[in-house]
């Protein structure tokens, strides 16, 4: 567990071009939750201390929300259409996604 943690924490403050899903979870509706290393951006305002997640549903809908690490959780403030909703979700429910990295042709 202390892996996952360690890895969605040098995931997100990382500094990439584009932003990129770091890790996903199953959700309910067999879609998923998708952590990001985007900053967080809300109704025209930023909030660097907060990550930008979202999800899916099977049939396609979608929600976005922010989330950060608190102890062995991710907390996610989902925007919802009544205002914010704060999940928490056990940080080993979420799978890494790795990505094949090069450096010079080799892969690291």
């Amino acid at each position: 567990m202390k892996n996952i943690i360690t890895a969605l924490t040098l995931g997100f403050t990382s500094t990439l071009i584009n932003a990129e899903a770091i890790a996903t979870m199953p959700n309910q509706a067999q879609g998923k939750i998708v952590l990001t290393n985007e900053v967080c951006k809300h109704k025209g305002k930023t909030y660097s201390a907060l990550n930008r997640a979202y999800n899916y549903t099977s049939e396609g809908y979608s929600n976005e929300g922010c989330f950060h690490l608190e102890d062995e959780t991710v907390v996610v403030i989902w925007s919802m259409s009544d205002g914010a909703k704060k999940m928490r979700y056990p940080v080993e429910n979420f799978t890494l996604i790795k990505k094949n990295i090069t450096n010079g042709g080799t892969q690291i």
